[in-house]
């Protein structure tokens, strides 16, 4: 199977069944398993044991908050993640939602593109560095080193990016970053910003990796399914950050209107606005749409959207469905 992922957020299963979706996905040929963390699970916990239960399967952050962790905390969870894997990790870091960072932790989402930057500087230099000092605008670390010492090779980081100015400053200074609603619109414009923001840093366009969440529908022939994939398309489109993805890929009053709906409450309303070429065009509901996210050079990690009472099924069903687009499995009925 071409490089592909899978995940799951890490509260919407228990751990013995995020174990056994981990163990299904390595038979199914998923290169990696990936968890984003919001106000569930810890993330770094749970992939240690994932690592001990399930090390057949490679493992990611697809994402964790750099506003809620110190770069200090990243680079050592990244570096314990890394052994227990034997190399075998990639951390992806983002700015997280609003709800989580703000509301949770109380914290203000202040300068994420400069943060992000401060927050891959040292968690690179902490990584790669016997001894590591950095003057910053909020942290300030002085002839600092890990205990065990740098890694003795090297460990990929990958910035959440959404909006133009955190795709130019992956491009600038990470492996790459991880989107959403990777249409092929989207996909086309970061590419350019990819190609100039790398170019003007003197670094090849080629080294940054895109990687995108790939909203997967467990099952089209069923409404349910399909209606579960509305609400989460719904979701997403409450979040501004994501107008910019739906003005380039031709949705964006729509997703507009979904945005007003939302913002009123009524989120049935809003999840009724979401029309079924928004799913078609948001989210993967054929074989077709997902060897065109693979050809166009983007890693896919398939994101599950599951009914209700049928959490981990459809976890299940939604990585073998995918699995199957891609030839790897017999057909799921």
């Amino acid at each position: 199977m071409a490089d592909i992922g899978v995940m799951l957020h890490t509260a919407d299963l228990d751990v013995e069944h995020i174990i056994r979706l981990a163990a299904e996905s390595a038979g199914l040929g998923y290169e990696r398993f990936w968890l984003t963390e919001e106000s569930g699970k810890e993330a770094f916990a749970l992939l240690g044991a994932l690592a001990r239960e399930v090390p057949s399967i490679a493992l990611g952050t697809s994402i964790v908050s750099f506003y809620s962790r110190t770069p200090t905390m990243l680079a050592m969870a990244a570096r314990t993640v890394w052994e227990l894997t034997s190399g075998r990790f990639m951390l992806g870091v983002g700015s997280g939602g609003p709800g989580f960072v703000e509301r949770g932790h109380g914290l203000a989402m202040e300068r994420p593109v400069a943060r992000s930057r401060e927050t891959i500087r040292i968690v690179r230099g902490l990584l790669t560095e016997k001894r590591f000092s950095y003057d910053g605008e909020w942290f300030h670390l002085k002839d600092f080193r890990l205990r065990e010492g740098p890694l003795p090779a090297y460990l990929p980081v990958y910035l959440a990016a959404l909006r133009p100015a955190m795709v130019r400053l992956a491009a600038r200074e990470y492996d790459g970053f991880i989107m959403n609603w990777p249409t092929a619109e989207a996909v086309d414009a970061y590419k350019r910003e990819v190609q100039a923001a790398a170019s003007a840093a003197g670094r090849d366009p080629s080294e940054v990796r895109i990687l995108s969440l790939t909203m997967t529908v467990a099952d089209p022939g069923d409404e349910a399914s399909v209606n579960a994939m509305r609400r989460g398309i719904a979701f997403y489109c409450a979040s501004e950050t994501y107008h910019h993805i739906a003005q380039l890929s031709g949705f964006g009053p729509e997703v507009r209107r979904v945005y007003e709906a939302w913002q009123t409450g009524d989120f049935g309303k809003a999840t009724a606005l979401v029309s079924d070429r928004m799913v078609e065009k948001f989210s993967v509901t054929t074989a077709a749409e997902l060897q065109r996210i693979v050809d166009s050079g983007v890693y896919p990690i398939i994101y599950p959207v599951a009914r209700a009472g049928l959490v981990y099924e459809d976890h299940v069903l939604t990585a073998r469905r995918a699995a199957e687009y891609l030839g790897q499995s017999p057909a799921v009925s």
